[in-house]
């Protein structure tokens, strides 16, 4: 009896950690494995850019996300990485204003991307490091909004 008790106990414990799991990959998590594309994308780091997506690809429930994420995962040309990382920020945005990430996010914005179309994403740091140009031009850009909740 004190067996099937203790093993009763000890399947408790581990589905209670496994599900721990799926909570990690909530808000702060997304917010997280998008901040790690962004930063492979700052570095110009196109195989990092690409293995941050499919990470995120692993975890994301966001429908709205998935076409972006596998546009950057399955491709090491960065500026096709950059091209879909400017839709996947549009789709953050909107994801964070619904959301709380419980930290201060910066919403930031380069006004050269694109051929001077311009384009903006979104950074945990208030210092302009720009995704889209890498070292070429890495702090060109400003804050366009602080989103905190």
């Amino acid at each position: 009896m004190k067996n099937a008790l203790l093993i009763t106990l000890l399947a408790l414990a581990m589905m209670a950690c496994g599900s721990t799991k799926s909570s990690d990959t909530g808000n702060a998590g997304t917010l997280d494995n998008y901040l790690a594309i962004k930063d492979a994308l700052v570095a110009t780091n196109a195989a990092k850019a690409s293995q941050a997506a499919k990470a995120f690809l692993e975890v994301n429930t966001n429908a709205s996300l998935k076409t972006s994420l596998q546009m950057i995962a399955n491709t090491t040309d960065v500026n096709a990485q950059r091209q879909a990382f400017e839709e996947l920020s549009k789709e953050m945005y909107f994801f964070v204003k619904a959301e709380n990430p419980g930290v201060t996010i910066y919403k930031q914005y380069c006004p050269m991307a694109f051929n001077n179309k311009g384009a903006y994403w979104l950074a945990k740091e208030e210092q302009v490091n720009n995704p889209y140009f890498g070292d070429r031009m890495l702090h060109c850009g400003s804050v366009q909004e602080t989103i905190s909740q």
